[in-house]
């Protein structure tokens, strides 16, 4: 089973009318006539059944080579663009919300994410507030943001909230164990991986990142299961994990340096 990650999809020049604002947020926000090129590149592939989660490893529907198609933080667009644009295909896709970020400028409301539920597309919880490096928060609170987020999202449609995505990439077996306790049954992660693992009932599935720049035809070839370009994503993502890590340790210990200077001034 192969799973894309997007994020938000926006008109030329209208970057800061969808999701969180910034050049990191940029580099995953694709215009809107090359998001449609995306759809159009998949729905080309004969291997490739777009599906859900729900329909995959609950129902448990014969779909063929099943393919998701998830989007990340809950921007606005999910309602004004990428629903219409699915489903002219007949798709239906996965819409991860940031809660604290709900009816403020650029996300969606509460009533558009009814409407989105309402249409058929999968509604999950994203955290609350989106820590940068969630794995390294402690236990309580990522309980809590996973907790909170899940019955905010339940409350507003009235219904139970079992899907959910990581932000920030930051996974860890301690996170996914906080999001089983928290009422995930499903959820998604960005490591570029097919394999589904299992932590306390949770089923773990990783994702293929799908970036502003990412051509039509790669899309296409990652959703058909193409090993060469999965691989290289995964090699990349792996080389990535270690940099991040070796420089988040350079930072901690340079800021625990910092404090031990301070506190031998005093």
């Amino acid at each position: 089973m192969i799973s894309l990650m997007y994020h938000d999809v926006v008109a030329v020049g209208k970057e800061d009318s969808s999701g969180f604002l910034g050049r990191d947020a940029g580099a995953y926000k694709l215009n809107k006539e090359h998001f449609k090129l995306h759809l159009h590149e998949i729905a080309g592939q004969d291997k490739v059944r777009v599906s859900t989660v729900i329909e995959v490893l609950e129902k448990q529907v014969e779909t063929g080579g099943p393919v998701m198609l998830t989007f990340d933080d809950g921007g606005v667009s999910a309602h004004t663009i990428i629903a219409d644009l699915l489903e002219a295909q007949g798709w239906r896709g996965h819409f991860f919300i940031t809660t604290g970020q709900i009816g403020t400028e650029g996300f969606l409301s509460k009533d558009q994410i009814r409407s989105l539920a309402a249409r058929g597309h999968i509604i999950g919880a994203h955290s609350c507030t989106h820590p940068t490096r969630f794995s390294e928060c402690s236990w309580e609170q990522q309980v809590h943001e996973w907790k909170v987020s899940v019955q905010t999202l339940s409350d507003i449609l009235g219904k139970k909230v079992t899907t959910a995505s990581i932000p920030g990439g930051s996974y860890s077996v301690k996170l996914a164990k906080a999001a089983a306790l928290g009422g995930v049954r499903y959820l998604f992660t960005s490591e570029p991986k097919t394999d589904i693992s299992m932590v306390d009932g949770c089923y773990i599935l990783g994702r293929y990142s799908m970036k502003k720049e990412t051509k039509p035809k790669t899309a296409a070839a990652i959703a058909a299961g193409d090993l060469t370009l999965r691989m290289r994503q995964s090699i990349y993502w792996n080389l990535k994990k270690v940099v991040k890590i070796v420089a988040w340790n350079a930072y901690m210990a340079i800021r625990k340096k910092s404090y031990e200077t301070k506190a031998a001034r005093f």
